[in-house]
């Protein structure tokens, strides 16, 4: 008998396999074949069943199919998906293909509304960004060495979060940090004073 960990280890290498097999010259129709028969393994393998029983075969496929024909997701953004699922369960692959189609089309026109929407919107001014600003903005004929020493001191510790012999690191606002090595620094000021 087999763990639930060896049955995961297994459920991976299926779908691991799946990927690795998959190739730009297949169809859509191989493609949604080859993937209902891995879901319907990784299935066999979750329930501990024998894919030489043709008995435990038959129930898991029938589960299998009366699962993906009563889903449903209740959510408008899924429904190409949904009725592409229900499709693949009711073994209507031409239709499944349609639907992959349709949600990969509703996927490009959201992706392109986000892009846009994002575009739109006002970005946060980088925390370092603004530091030099502010320091440009005070002297504006500072040096880039002038402002290595300033950042080196403890004196924008707010800012910057520690340093090294090539690169300052700042935290943003989303708590990632960044770098900002030390050699791009007279660029940057040099972008600073042409701004209006």
């Amino acid at each position: 008998m087999s763990t639930l960990s060896d049955r995961q280890a297994s459920i991976d290498k299926l779908f691991d396999d799946f990927i690795a097999n998959s190739s730009e010259d297949e169809s859509l129709d191989e493609m949604i074949e080859a993937l209902d028969e891995v879901i319907y393994k990784a299935l066999l393998e979750k329930l501990g069943f024998s894919d030489s029983n043709d008995e435990q075969k038959r129930l898991v496929r029938q589960k299998m199919s009366e699962y993906m024909i009563s889903m449903e997701f209740n959510n408008p953004s899924l429904v190409h998906a949904e009725k592409m699922i229900r499709s693949i369960g009711a073994s209507n692959f031409e239709e499944a293909a349609q639907y992959l189609e349709k949600l990969y089309l509703y996927r490009s026109r959201e992706f392109s509304k986000s892009q846009v929407a994002a575009a739109k919107s006002p970005r946060k001014k980088d925390p370092f960004e603004k530091l030099l600003a502010k320091l440009v903005a005070k002297q504006p004929d500072i040096s880039s060495e002038e402002v290595i020493n300033l950042l080196e001191s403890d004196t924008y510790s707010d800012v910057i979060t520690e340093f090294d012999e090539d690169q300052f690191y700042y935290e943003l606002p989303n708590g990632l940090e960044k770098s900002v090595k030390k050699i791009n620094i007279p660029a940057r000021l040099s972008r600073l004073r042409k701004k209006p």
